[in-house]
Formats: C-alpha cells, structure tokens, sequence
C-alpha cells in the first residue's frame, strides 16, 4: 500500500488494495457477507473507483468495475471481533459522509491491519463468567450452582482460547472447552453433591455457544446470501456438535473413573 501524504495520488491498485483490506478485516470480525459487500463497495465509490464484491466465508473478491484489475484475500475464519467490525463501519461511514480524507482513511486501515483491536484477556475470561451465570437467574439456581458456574466457564474458556491460540485443528477449541467444562463439572458434583451438574453445565458453555453465527446466518438467508448463510450454519451445528462432544467424553471419563 502507498505510504500517505498530503498530496498523494492514489492508483487503481492502491485503492483497490485498501478497499480488499476493509472487507477482509470485517470478514475476520464476523460480519455479514452482504455488509462487506456494501461496505467495500461504498468505500471505492467515496474513493473515486466503482467496485464489485464478492464474499464467501473464507475470501474476498474486489474487482474494479471499469477496468480489469482484481484481487482475491483469504482469510481464516476465527470468531468475532465485534470492535474491529465497528472500526471499519465507523471509518467507511466517515469517508462517505467526507469527515475523513482518503489519507486519513488509508492510515486507519494500515493500522487495525497491524494491531488487532480486541479486550484483554482477562476482561474476557471475567464477562464470560458473568455471562454464564445469566441463565441460572431464570432457573433460581443456588448459590453454589452460581459459584461453581462462573469457575466452571472461567476454565472452560481458557481452555478455548489457549487451544485456539497453538492449535489449527478446526473445532479442537471448542472440544476442549466442552471437555474441560464437563470435567471441572463432573469432579465438582461428586464433592459437593448437592450442586445441579446440569443446569451448571449448561450455563458454563453458554459464553462458547455460536449465538451470534448462527444469528448472522440466518440474515444473511433472509438477505439471498444463500451460500453463505448455509455455510454458517453448517459451521455454527459443528461448533455446538464439537462442545457437546467435549462434555460427553468428560461424563464418560469420569463414570468409568
């Protein structure tokens, strides 16, 4: 990408490049295949190019209207990242409206493409916690079933993110969540056995559970995105399979133990 100035003029190529980045930032934070889309599209409009794009779950497709230039990035899906989402829109909404100049536009973009905009880790591994314990309100689960919840989702979701973070094996992450949940679970219930493994169990993977995909999936139905809503779906019933899978072994672990 050109490095930019004031007085910079930018190419085909150049705008062709930074429009492709946005689409695929916002692909790797999980948007809607029909957003990018739009948002790439708008982008080269506001940046003096007509483009066309195209997106499946894994690439996007940019392609100059008026001439014959066109470029495809791959990109590994790998959850959400609702801020780096909310970034790009806020930036490409900027550059349409002219609050921000191309410049400006090119250097924000070249910067979330160096430094991920996330939470840290431990706000993460707290929220999911809290955020597991939500479902026990609408069961007046106890005290200890609270309790037991929010430890049970704190080991789960580490389990998660570190076999996200050293493993390329699709779907190990959220296999290790459900098994780590399931045993902490599990070994909990037969010391203190007056706590519901259940109703914990099914609050703890519930910060792992693919709400939002699933979500997405069916707008992206409703919108004709066909392909890709089938595609998310697909992946969302693998994701739930694998974490159902990880609590299965664990219960038979533990009962044949």
């Amino acid at each position: 990408m050109t490095t930019p100035t004031s007085q910079t003029v930018y190419t085909e190529s150049d705008i062709i490049n930074v429009a492709t980045e946005a689409g695929r930032l916002l692909l790797l934070g999980g948007a809607e295949s029909f957003r990018i889309e739009e948002t790439v599209e708008h982008i080269g409009k506001s940046l003096g190019l007509p483009l066309t794009c195209y997106v499946t779950m894994t690439a996007v497709v940019v392609s100059a209207n008026n001439g014959v230039q066109t470029k495809l990035v791959k990109a590994r899906i790998s959850g959400f990242n609702l801020q780096t989402v909310d970034r790009v829109n806020s930036l490409s909404r900027d550059l349409v409206a002219g609050t921000i100049s191309p410049d400006a536009f090119y250097v924000a973009i070249d910067d979330l493409k160096q430094r991920v905009v996330d939470f840290p880790l431990v706000v993460k591994v707290l929220s999911a916690g809290l955020v597991a314990m939500a479902p026990s309100l609408i069961g007046q689960g106890t005290g200890l079933d609270f309790m037991l919840m929010f430890f049970a989702v704190i080991i789960g979701y580490l389990c998660y993110v570190m076999t996200d973070r050293y493993s390329k094996t699709p779907y190990a992450p959220e296999f290790i969540g459900g098994f780590g949940i399931g045993l902490f679970v599990l070994m909990s219930h037969s010391l203190l056995s007056e706590s519901s493994s259940l109703s914990i169990i099914l609050g703890a993977v519930m910060p792992l559970v693919p709400g939002l995909a699933m979500t997405n999936a069916i707008r992206e139905i409703i919108m004709g995105d066909v392909l890709s809503g089938l595609v998310r779906s697909i992946n969302a019933l693998l994701v739930v399979s694998s974490l159902v899978t990880g609590v299965w072994l664990a219960l038979e672990i533990v009962n044949f133990v």
